[in-house]
């Protein structure tokens, strides 16, 4: 990376959660930072060259604004892509399209220990307070046992929180099955057809293989369903379009008239689904990461809709 400050800059993009690419306009990798290498299995020597469309297959080249491609390691990655002046190269972030069930629990783990820093510190330095101060006047020494007592408290308050997080976190791994793309377009059909809604698969479905929870699934387009009825005109048939490669699976939802603010359905992903007398609830978003997905509202010459991608089953040969 030859710029102005280019240790300053580097040292910026190496900190960033997500990947950074700098690329030439044959796709050659001039520089990535360290997500961005150990995604997409990027070589560390910035001598070694890589070429980014045989990294990321299907990734169209030269790069659209956004897309979604799969890592060498089977991972769904947004990516998106803007030209430098000249159009002689092009800078892409690279992040995963949803958080894989596998990172909840070191979360967990990291929100604990930072949890029971301040309260640990402040119970330790009460009790040697009071340890080194044996004649201290009774109101301060009382002071100083609320202060242990509250300290206390707020510990078994965390472990509790913490437990039950991770209790969550356990039960909400539903094994996922393996249907073909055309069973889960039905699914998706069966949910959505509420209140005599009209909706219909446009054209044959691609073959394809993909993993989904059948419950969650319905679940996920039904809630989706009563929303979207509540905005958009009535009467109007519901079409879905489906397209795949041996990656990725792309499901687009259309309908005509008015198209769907992005923030909207961004407020619709944070509504959460109960799955069982205890309350256990996953958020929608919860459900689309648990099966590796993503939803965005997608705008284009065909108009509004959403567009809905999957990674489809690498099968063994």
């Amino acid at each position: 990376m030859k710029t102005p400050n280019a240790s300053k800059l580097a040292a910026a993009l190496e900190a960033l959660p997500d990947g950074v690419i700098l690329c030439d306009a044959e796709g050659r990798v001039r520089w990535a930072n360290r997500r961005a290498r150990k995604w997409l299995a990027l070589p560390a020597d910035e001598g070694a060259e890589a070429r980014l469309p045989a990294v990321l297959p299907g990734l169209p080249w030269p790069p659209e604004t956004t897309g979604h491609v799969r890592s060498p390691e089977g991972r769904l990655l947004s990516v998106q892509a803007w030209p430098l002046p000249g159009g002689e190269e092009f800078v892409l972030q690279v992040r995963p399209a949803s958080t894989r069930s596998d990172d909840w629990q070191p979360l967990l783990l990291r929100q604990l220990l930072e949890g029971l820093r301040r309260p640990v510190a402040n119970i330790r330095a009460a009790i040697e307070t009071l340890a080194s101060y044996p004649d201290m006047a009774s109101d301060l020494a009382a002071q100083f046992q609320h202060i242990i007592r509250e300290q206390t408290e707020a510990l078994a308050r965390l472990l509790e929180q913490t437990v039950s997080a991770y209790t969550r976190y356990l039960q909400a791994h539903w094994p996922l099955e393996r249907m073909p793309a055309a069973e889960l377009l039905q699914l998706m059909v069966s949910a959505l057809q509420q209140d005599a809604r009209r909706v219909r698969i446009a054209a044959t479905c691609p073959p394809g293989i993909v993993q989904a929870d059948r419950q969650l699934w319905f679940r996920l387009w039904e809630l989706l369903g009563r929303q979207l009825r509540q905005v958009l005109p009535r009467g109007r048939e519901w079409v879905l379009r489906a397209e795949s490669d041996e990656r990725l699976l792309w499901i687009d939802l259309c309908w005509q008239g008015r198209g769907l603010p992005p923030e909207r359905l961004r407020r619709w992903l944070t509504q959460t689904l109960t799955l069982d007398e205890q309350g256990l609830s996953l958020t929608l978003a919860e459900v689309l990461a648990w099966h590796e997905a993503d939803l965005w509202v997608q705008r284009d010459a065909r108009g509004a809709r959403l567009r809905l991608v999957l990674p489809v089953v690498r099968l063994k040969s």
